[in-house]
């Protein structure tokens, strides 16, 4: 904390209360209903997850479908999906996502499956009648009647197509603009002890 000299005199005011480990984690506790924090509760140790990103991720506006390929591991993944068939979580994460893009909230399926469609006819494998069935069957799959959470850059099936988050100046979560809905599903799902 003694080499962090943030400008902003909130800033200040918050580190100023942080003294020891317990005096942070009292800090965190009582932010535990934020939709960016988690708290896991571990025999005598709390963990806390924060979900945004302190490293300074960029927002990224998404007003059609293939503006997700400005992120580097979609980008990485429409490259391999010129070379090979996708692999079914390939397909699932792309729906998943859209499914939760602000502009498909109150869509009708068809819009969405039409959609989609013309963003996979890029591609040389494309199958017009098994793409349709694989995007409805996908929109069909609900986990206790919620709509499936897209993957984070955390998630194994990421790492085949991530830069490295270091590297990358966004975020799947933190710089797509999900609805708090989404959010508040994930603080849900991560309080249940799912991992996503």
């Amino acid at each position: 904390m003694e080499s962090y000299d943030p400008e902003a005199g909130w800033k200040r005011d918050v580190c100023n209360r942080i003294s020891s480990p317990r005096s942070l984690g009292n800090l965190l506790a009582s932010q535990r209903d934020h939709r960016s924090l988690t708290i896991r509760e571990h025999r005598n140790t709390n963990h806390y997850r924060i979900h945004e990103s302190s490293r300074g991720v960029q927002p990224l506006d998404v007003e059609a479908i293939e503006d997700l390929f400005e992120l580097p591991c979609m980008a990485n993944m429409a490259e391999r999906l010129h070379e090979k068939k996708p692999v079914r979580k390939d397909l699932y994460n792309f729906a998943r996502m859209v499914m939760w893009l602000p502009q498909y909230q109150d869509s009708d399926l068809e819009t969405i499956v039409a959609d989609l469609k013309g963003v996979f006819s890029r591609w040389p494998w494309y199958d017009e009648q098994v793409t349709d069935y694989q995007i409805r069957y996908e929109f069909s799959n609900t986990i206790g009647g919620d709509t499936p959470l897209p993957m984070n850059c955390d998630n194994d099936d990421m790492q085949r197509y991530c830069i490295g988050q270091e590297q990358c100046p966004y975020s799947i979560w933190g710089s797509l603009p999900f609805p708090d809905e989404m959010y508040d599903q994930l603080s849900g799902a991560e309080g249940n002890g799912n991992e996503l």
